[in-house]
């Protein structure tokens, strides 16, 4: 099932699963995401709350499994990078992708 052997490997499932969750949680929750952190770190709500929601617009995090939208995605970068002359060989991505937790995470 894992490659890291049951007990670790059941581990950073639970893991994945429980960042995945607070993610979802975080976004359906901004409000009062921004405000508990806010407090937590004492810088101002209405500045954290601005800067929360303009993450989610731009650069959200996700816990996804792996598809092969992905690994084709990824390997549209490598090929455009190595079309530019910023690496000097073709590279093939899909080695570098591990679905060893991709069933744990859906």
């Amino acid at each position: 099932m894992f490659a890291l052997g049951s007990f670790l490997g059941l581990a950073i499932a639970d893991f994945l699963c429980r960042i995945q969750k607070s993610q979802y949680w975080q976004a359906s929750h901004i409000d009062a995401w921004s405000k508990n952190y806010a407090k937590a770190i004492a810088v101002d709500e209405t500045f954290v709350l601005k800067e929360a929601k303009e993450g989610l617009k731009q650069r959200r995090s996700l816990v996804l499994p792996i598809s092969p939208q992905a690994i084709a995605s990824q390997q549209d970068v490598a090929d455009t990078f190595y079309r530019a002359g910023v690496i000097p060989t073709k590279v093939n991505v899909k080695p570098s992708w591990d679905g060893s937790f991709t069933n744990a995470i859906n």
